[in-house]
Parts: C-alpha cells; sequence; structure tokens
C-alpha cells in the first residue's frame, strides 16, 4: 500500500485542513505546482487550539479542491516547521467533529472517506461457552486520551542519527554572537556561509556537534586555543519526517510519515494495534531486511516496562504477526479478559496476567474448558499443578466462588454478654460456647435454651435445653456440631412490655414504660409535673380486672380507686406513694376553681373603650357598657353589634366564602371575610340600657367584641344592582327609592329576595303577601343587599326536541279528550 492509498483512507481531512493553513498565513490557491510557494511559508507559528469548528468545517470544504498530492501537503507541512503536536490536534479536532451529533461531511465519500472509529469496534474473543469476553490490551488503543505523541520537550538523544529533513540550531555565544537555523538537504549537507557544505547524514548528533564545531572555529578564531572566548550551542530545531510500513495484523496496515522522534509505540497506535487476529507478544522491528527488536506489549500493560519501545528509522517495517494461542480467564480474578499466551506458559502465568485472585475466589481448584479435534471436554486442575499446566489455544477457565458456609462455626445468641460466631474446637460442647460468650446474664430464662441444629439433608431440627440442669450438672453436656446455633432467651423476651399512662392535667401526658414498685408520684414526675390547673381534690385510677381462671365474663371492667394528692408529690401522701400495676390509667381533673382570665372588648363611641377582663359568669353588655364609662354623646346605639368568635374548620370556611362570593357581584372585602372568624349577633342596646339584666342584656363570653358606632349618615346597595353604591340616608325613603338611586335592578336580579343588613348586625328581608310586598324599613348604616337568581342550565337540543314532543302529545290529548265530552 503506497503513501496516498494509506493517507485517502486515514488523514484525507488532516491533510486537506493543512493545505488551507497555508492559505491563511498568505499562500493563495496552492496546486501541485506551487510548491515552491509553499515551501517560503514559516508555519511554526501554527496553533489550532484557535480554530473554531466552523473554520474548520471550511478548511475541509475548500481543501477538498486542490490538486496537490497528499504525500506533498504532508512533506511541505513538516518541512515548513508545522510541529507535529499541531498535527495530532488537528487529528483530534477533525475526528471530533466529524463524531459530534449533527455533524456531517460535506466533500464526497470519494474525495473524504469515513474513518474508522476504533472504540466503536467490538473487540472480542468468543470462549468455548457462549459468553464474550474483552481481548486485554485493546482498550490501550481505544483510548481517545492516549496517543502516545512523541514529546519533544526533552533533551536531544545524543544517539539521534540525522538525516534530510532535519533542522540544525547553532547559537554562536561569547566574543561573537550569531545565530544559524540549517536545514539537513536531501543529499544529507548543511551550508554556512564562508564555509564548504558539511555532510551531517547518518552522523549521531554528538558526532554532528564536534564535527561543526571544528568546522565554525574556521570562522571565529576566539574557539581556539587554550583559553577560547568563543562557544557554540548546537541542538536539534524542527524535526524531519521518516516514512515507516506497519504491515501484518493489524486494523490499518500502510505507510506512514511519522516524526523522526517516533517510536513503536506510537506508529502501532496510529495504526490502530493489533486486529482480532493479531499478536501483543510477537511485533517484530525489521531494519535493513533484519528482525531488529521484537516488542512484546504485556510487558508495558503488565509491567510498564517500555525498554523494546524502540525509536523508529526511515524505511522501518512494523510487522505483527498472528497469534498462537488465546486464552480467557473468567469469574473471581481481579481482571477477566482474553489473554494472549507465549510458548510454555502455564496457567500460573495467566493468573498473573488477570491480577490475580478476587477476595472471594476458590483458588484450590480452576475448571479449564478445552476444545478437543471433535468436541469439548472440561478439566479441573488441583493448585499445585497450576505452575506445570500449559494452556492451549481457545482454553476457557473459570475461577469459581467460596461457598457461602463456614466449615467451623458455631453461633450463640440472646441472654449473653458476647453474642456471636465462635470457633468450633475438637470437643467443643454447650457450656464450653457459653464460656467463650463470657456466661449468661443474669436476665436469663434458665428453663428453657434451644440448640439449632443443621442436619445432613440440609434440614434444621430444634434440640431443648435445661440451662439450669446443665449448669447444676444434672444434665449431660452436648457436643456442638458445625453450624450449631444456639439460643437463650431472656425473661424479658418471654413478658409482654408493661406501660402505664397518665391523662389530664399535666405537663406531658402520655404512655410511659411500667417499672415494679411503680408510684403514682413517680408517674407524674415523668410526665412533667402537674399543671397550675389540676386539682388536687381527686385523682382517679382505672385499673384492669384480671382473671386468669374465668370461665365466664364479668360485668365489672375496671377497678376505680380515688385519691387526694400533695402538691409537693410527697410520698408520705396516700395517694402519691399508691402503688401501680402494669397498665394502670391515672386521670388528673382540672381544679372546678381554676378559671383563666377571660377578655371582652369594646370599641366605638364610650369614655374607656379597650379588652376588659370578664369579673363573673354573669357578667352582661350593660355591665361592660358601665365599666367603660357610659356612651359618648356621639354614639348611636341602634347601631351597636356584639361580636362572637366561632369555631370553624378550614374546609368549611372555604366552602361559605365559594357560596357568599357566588351570592355578591363584587369581590368580598377582608372585612366581609371577617365573619368566618366572628359571628355578628343583632342587640337591641337601647333596650339593654333601659332594662339592665333583662332578656335583651346577654351574658358575655370570653372573646366578645362590642361596637358602638357614631350615627352613620350613609346606605349602602349592593348586589345585583346595574351601579353598587353608598348613598346618603334619607329619613322616609322606601327600598324603592334607594334601589333606584344605584341604577335599577340588574336583568338577574332577585327582587323578591332583596334584604337589609342592619348597622346592629340584624337583618330583615322583604315579605310578600299574594301580589303586595312588604319591604324592609332603611335605618342609617344600613347596607341593602339584592342577591343574583342563580344560573339554570340550558336545554341541549336532545332535551328541547324531548319536551316539544312531550308537549305535543299531551296537546294532542287535551284535544281528544275535549271532543269526547
Amino acid at each position: 500500500m503506497n503513501n496516498r492509498t494509506y493517507l485517502g483512507r486515514k488523514f484525507p481531512a488532516l491533510l486537506k485542513l493543512l493545505f488551507f493553513l497555508f492559505l491563511l498565513v498568505s499562500v493563495s490557491q496552492l496546486h501541485a505546482q506551487d510548491l515552491n510557494n509553499l515551501n517560503s511559508t514559516d508555519l511554526t507559528s501554527i496553533k489550532v487550539d484557535g480554530l473554531t469548528n466552523e473554520q474548520v468545517q471550511a478548511f475541509i470544504d475548500r481543501a477538498s479542491s486542490t490538486g496537490m498530492t497528499m504525500e506533498q501537503l504532508e512533506a511541505a507541512a513538516l518541512a515548513k516547521g508545522m510541529p507535529y503536536g499541531e498535527i495530532v490536534k488537528l487529528r483530534t479536532r477533525i475526528g471530533n467533529l466529524k463524531s459530534s451529533p449533527g455533524s456531517s461531511s460535506r466533500s464526497s465519500s470519494s474525495e473524504i472517506p469515513d474513518e474508522i472509529t476504533l472504540s466503536q469496534k467490538e473487540d472480542v474473543f468468543e470462549t468455548s461457552g457462549t459468553q464474550k469476553a474483552e481481548i486485554f490490551g485493546r482498550h490501550l488503543f481505544n483510548q481517545k486520551n492516549l496517543t502516545f505523541t512523541p514529546s519533544r520537550n526533552i533533551p536531544t538523544p545524543k544517539n539521534y542519527i540525522l538525516g534530510p529533513g532535519d533542522e540544525i540550531l547553532i547559537e554562536i555565544y561569547g566574543a561573537s554572537q550569531e545565530t544559524y537555523r540549517l536545514l539537513i538537504s536531501p543529499e544529507g549537507r548543511v551550508k554556512i556561509s564562508n564555509l564548504a557544505p558539511i555532510l551531517l547524514n547518518g552522523l549521531s548528533i554528538e558526532d554532528a556537534t564536534v564535527l561543526l564545531e571544528r568546522r565554525l572555529s574556521g570562522i571565529y578564531s576566539g574557539m581556539k586555543g587554550a583559553s577560547p572566548n568563543t562557544f557554540a550551542q548546537i541542538s536539534l530545531g524542527n524535526l524531519r519526517s521518516i516514512s515507516v510500513n506497519i504491515v501484518g495484523e493489524v486494523e490499518l496496515p500502510g505507510t506512514y510519515t511519522l516524526s523522526s522522534f517516533s517510536t513503536a509505540f506510537n506508529a502501532l497506535y496510529l495504526a490502530g494495534g493489533p486486529n482480532n487476529k493479531g499478536s501483543f507478544r510477537k511485533i517484530n522491528i525489521i531494519r535493513d531486511n533484519k528482525v531488529f527488536r521484537t516488542v512484546d506489549l504485556y510487558d508495558f500493560l503488565l509491567g510498564g516496562i517500555s525498554e523494546n519501545n524502540v525509536r523508529l528509522q526511515d524505511q522501518d517495517i512494523v510487522f505483527v504477526s498472528e497469534y498462537q494461542a488465546r486464552v480467557s480467564i473468567e469469574g473471581e480474578v481481579k481482571r477477566p479478559a482474553v489473554y494472549e499466551m507465549a510458548e510454555n506458559e502455564t496457567l500460573n502465568d495467566l493468573i498473573s496476567f488477570s491480577g490475580g485472585f478476587a477476595e472471594n475466589a476458590f483458588g484450590d481448584k480452576l475448571t479449564i474448558m478445552r476444545n478437543t479435534p471433535t468436541q469439548k471436554k472440561i478439566l479441573d486442575i488441583n493448585q499445585s499443578d497450576f505452575e506445570h499446566t500449559v494452556l492451549l489455544n481457545g482454553d476457557g477457565v473459570f475461577v469459581g466462588k467460596l461457598l457461602d458456609r463456614y466449615e467451623n462455626k458455631v453461633s450463640i445468641n440472646g441472654a449473653v454478654y458476647r453474642e456471636g460466631d465462635y470457633e468450633l474446637t475438637e470437643g467443643m460442647c454447650l457450656m464450653d460456647l457459653i464460656e467463650k460468650a463470657e456466661g449468661l446474664r443474669e436476665d436469663t430464662y434458665l428453663p428453657m435454651a434451644s440448640l439449632y441444629r443443621l442436619q445432613d439433608n440440609l434440614k434444621i431440627k430444634i434440640i431443648p435445653v435445661d440451662l439450669e440442669a446443665l449448669i447444676n450438672g444434672n444434665m449431660e453436656d452436648i457436643p456442638l456440631q458445625r453450624e450449631d446455633v444456639l439460643n437463650i432467651s431472656s425473661v424479658f423476651d418471654l413478658e409482654e412490655e408493661y406501660t402505664v399512662q397518665i391523662n389530664g392535667e399535666l405537663q406531658s401526658p402520655g404512655r410511659f414504660q411500667y417499672y415494679d414498685n411503680m408510684t403514682v408520684a413517680e408517674l407524674i414526675r415523668l410526665a412533667g409535673g402537674l399543671k397550675e390547673s389540676a386539682s388536687l381534690a381527686r385523682l382517679e385510677i382505672a385499673r384492669r380486672i384480671k382473671d386468669n381462671e374465668a370461665e365466664e365474663s364479668k360485668n365489672q371492667i375496671a377497678e376505680i380507686f380515688s385519691f387526694h394528692l400533695s402538691e409537693n408529690l410527697s410520698i408520705s401522701n396516700e395517694g402519691n406513694s399508691f402503688k401501680l400495676e402494669p397498665y394502670d390509667i391515672v386521670f388528673v381533673r382540672r381544679s372546678p376553681g381554676y378559671e383563666t382570665q377571660q377578655i371582652a372588648r369594646i370599641e366605638g363611641e364610650v369614655a374607656f373603650p379597650g379588652e376588659y377582663s370578664r369579673i363573673n359568669k354573669n357578667e352582661r353588655i350593660s355591665d361592660l357598657i358601665a365599666r367603660a364609662g357610659g356612651l359618648s354623646p356621639e354614639a348611636y346605639p341602634e347601631g351597636a353589634t356584639l361580636y362572637r368568635k366561632i369555631e370553624m374548620d378550614e374546609q368549611t370556611r372555604q366552602r361559605i366564602l365559594e357560596q357568599l362570593e357566588k351570592s355578591f357581584t363584587d369581590k368580598l372585602e377582608p372585612t366581609t371575610e371577617n365573619i368566618l372568624q366572628e359571628q355578628a349577633i343583632g342587640i337591641d342596646l337601647p333596650s339593654i340600657l333601659s332594662k339592665p339584666g333583662s332578656e335583651y342584656d346577654l351574658l358575655l363570653k370570653d372573646g366578645d367584641r362590642l361596637k358602638i358606632p357614631v350615627e352613620l349618615q350613609t346606605v349602602r346597595l349592593t348586589g345585583a344592582l346595574l351601579y353598587p353604591v353608598t348613598v346618603k340616608y334619607d329619613k322616609g325613603m322606601r327600598l324603592s327609592g334607594y334601589v333606584s338611586k344605584a341604577g335599577g335592578y340588574m336583568d338577574n336580579a332577585q327582587k323578591n329576595k332583596a334584604y337589609v343588613l342592619y348597622a346592629n348586625g340584624t337583618v330583615d328581608r322583604t315579605k310578600s303577601l299574594m301580589w303586595i310586598k312588604d319591604y324592609p324599613a332603611i335605618e342609617p348604616g344600613a347596607e341593602i343587599i339584592v342577591p343574583l337568581k342563580p344560573e339554570r342550565e340550558k336545554l341541549s337540543p336532545q332535551a328541547a326536541i324531548s319536551m316539544s314532543s312531550a308537549i305535543a302529545s299531551m296537546a294532542l290529548v287535551l284535544v281528544t279528550l275535549v271532543g269526547v265530552f
């Protein structure tokens, strides 16, 4: 395969991109015949990282139109100083652009064929079973972040052999100063002014340095003598490219143009590495028709040794032969995969390649599945034979897991000081196991323990153990077997969990654990103590009726005890020292002589508005007004209203709000919404003040709010009116007159349902007797409310037709009846 064939497959977009880069540095319309112009261009400053994806795609499109060959483009780029690292970056950028979602090549497939994406290949080796495993080492050549690009940031090796295309940098310093950049010609020479051409081809950099210093001393006399004052620093500049052939079982065989610093690993990576048939253990570097070095990639992959990673020379051949033997190893190893085995390598070597056994591996015996000329067979290999077992091509090795069981484990659980698993020793019995667990706890239930034993058929049987008889020597000790489990119960395990409960006037009432000898005083202490409201006069204790010998139910279901308490919970008090039993319930009542302050509020036109604490349960509205200093001259007693707190859950509150919103045309104001927290109670304050203590004079409750307004001079109109408004009160004007001032009724107004809400919270509605309507009287501060008619569901066409048919049928019946009569 020649250069052009390879480059057309592997680097078409890259080299055409290089061509367009030349255009960026002012080289225009390059063709095959324009190489002289290209050779005058310096590409050492090209930075691929500064290019956008759009520029890269544009470069590819533009480069496809050039007539230059791929060899010419690459050679020209390297000759003009394009760093090899930048070429690698370009390759990566192009690969990423082509593999990104939505990307497409706008050139024809014949111009820029698709590159092979090695990471998308399925590199597997079919073992003797149906499972497929990865070929060890293939991942090395599928890593996007691993390129083996040769580093140029290293000192020039002294044994580096110079050749055509290498650049020599000479720095003259001291008494004279000069810089030379010399490119070795195709004939292998460099030219320095005033000196004859110097042949450097085939010399090491070390030998070339000696030769150049000797020739330069003919120009710079200061370099001669015992005390020179002029010196020369000689190093490599841009490197030449070399041509290397990669053949055999590789993914992309062909001729590659590489940096002269490139090694065998660089070449293999560019060629995609060994293919499915290629060997990782025998890669020959052929130089001058002889095998110069054989590379075993396992030295690097398994040991990190790169001793055989030799630097390539021009016209070297990298030959990857076919593999000789591959075997797979699966199961409990650290790195299961398919491995290539060299001649005479054994099962021990394979285990070493796989990283060794995993922590749960059964390493005493391995299974090998082997192909014979006619069928398959299984081999069981003991550990002692690992180092002598030579593996054959196609072998599959399986490493099993340890069994999830113990060969010498016994266990003890329950009322001992150290529960757990213990080693079963020869002649070990029950008492030995109890001693290993540091003995029985004080709460041990001695009459019975249970020994669970795994039988040969894997069924478990229970052996009852009388611990008391065992300890006293009245029972023969029981020898233990593997997987025996001794369960020892605590007396608490066999008892119900006893509790007691205390309710009522306590800081933290609730249910508490019962203790022997527990008193009422201790339970009150656990409940945080008595509240201030607790009654000391009577404490009640309810006790369960327990008669386990009874044969029929009884009428009595609880026994009640009553006691007097002492405030300091003194145990000398009979009630405090009363001994509780399990499941007792203690009730601490609220003292009938304990009352918290209850507040009533008076607002508006009184001498001293504000909050007042109720003095007694018989305090009335008239008493509150008297304590507030009486009404002011501006008070309007007819409009006085009492507001009383109501209890309502949130769901009910929201439902009432929705109903109110439907009844009013305007949005509810916050004051209207307050009716859901307070209930307005209409009162007749003039009658209350004229007859204190009468039926009109209501008893106060906690949270009551009495509001006494000034005389209002307006009337508010709301609801189904054309223009809801507040108007001046006009004595003697009837409801219809006020409605007229609001523009009259809306079409959907319920006129006969209009009602009046008076300033004191009472309501009066319109009454009808036949066609005569009795409208409520209007007073200052009143609100006239006209509700809307409820919306009626419109008849569907089908319902209308049905109704028409029914009416027509009824009419026909009536006509028939009239005719009959």
